[in-house]
């Protein structure tokens, strides 16, 4: 600025510049595109639009520049506004789609869905039904249970029957009295005679009148223990009159008694295989009344029932 006071042609010939830049910058203006001198111009004072304008003029690349940024600042799209639009937009959308959800519309896929589901129900149901069914007892297996139920207390009532039924023959092995159901493992064999019977039945009153039942079968068991053994008579007749074995028959008390109730059933319980006493038991002893302690000096005792000491 300096030199443009200092040299006045220089003015004239920057006055010249002016008008002809005004001249361009209205032809410009009409063609829509503005310059960089006016954008300047609205915030600038007077000599600092001059150096503007000499600026231009003497660097038109700049002002070429100008214009191009300008171009593309007006051709860029308003994202402010396609923003308020599109949340706008949202909004309607939303309250279409709850306007909908309040009135839903059954699609076929959604009728064919729920037409499947029933059909799955009734299919879960039938099979349901046909477990049950088959859970359910039958009418033939209810006749069935009841049979074995009812056979069951009569299995058992026939096996008491059988052990209170004296059977017709003893089974032997070498070393015990065997059940009626071992009489292939015998390696001889008895036949029990009416006189047997009754006579067992005795010597077990005789002996043991007032004696828990147990020891009843117990005494029946020392009997038939010195049948199988070779060391007595082999014959229940011959065990039991047998000299100096059994007290009630050298007194006598053994033909006098009568057989009870008890005394019979634990004869016939030990004839079927019942046992109290080891099949190695041969003696018994009443400790109270014994007078003779020969026995349980010698022998082992075993077990005690009651009143009797039994001894191997």
């Amino acid at each position: 600025m300096e030199q443009l006071k200092n040299n006045r042609w220089v003015a004239l010939l920057v006055g010249v510049i002016l008008i002809f830049i005004c001249a361009g910058t209205v032809w410009a203006s009409n063609t829509g595109v503005s310059s960089h001198a006016e954008a300047a111009g609205a915030s600038l004072g007077t000599c600092e639009l001059a150096e503007v304008i000499f600026d231009d003029a003497l660097h038109p690349e700049d002002l070429l520049r100008t214009v191009a940024w300008t171009q593309k600042k007006e051709t860029q799209p308003d994202f402010s506004a396609n923003k308020q639009n599109d949340s706008s937009n949202v909004g309607e959308e939303k309250k279409t789609v709850y306007s909908k959800s309040t009135q839903p519309k059954a699609s076929p896929k959604a009728y064919k869905s729920q037409a499947s589901s029933k059909a799955s129900n009734s299919s879960v149901s039938e099979t349901k039904q046909a477990a049950r069914k088959q859970a359910a007892p039958t009418s033939d297996s209810v006749q069935k249970n009841k049979a074995v139920v009812a056979a069951q207390p009569k299995a058992e009532t026939q096996k008491t029957a059988t052990s209170q039924t004296p059977p017709n023959q003893l089974f032997f092995s070498r070393t015990a009295l065997l059940s009626q159901d071992q009489a292939a493992k015998a390696s001889w064999t008895y036949d029990l005679s009416g006189e047997d019977l009754l006579l067992l039945q005795r010597i077990v009153m005789a002996e043991a009148e007032g004696e828990p039942y147990a020891g009843k079968v117990a005494v029946a068991n020392v009997v038939l223990n010195r049948l199988r053994s070779a060391n007595y008579p082999d014959t229940i007749r011959g065990v039991i009159y047998q000299r100096y074995q059994f007290s009630p028959v050298q007194n006598g008390r053994f033909d006098r008694v009568k057989p009870s109730a008890d005394s019979i059933k634990a004869v016939n319980e030990a004839l079927n295989g019942r046992k109290e006493v080891t099949d190695d038991t041969y003696y018994f002893v009443s400790m109270d009344l014994a007078t003779d302690m020969t026995i349980p000096n010698t022998q082992t005792p075993v077990k005690k029932i009651g009143h009797h000491t039994f001894f191997k």
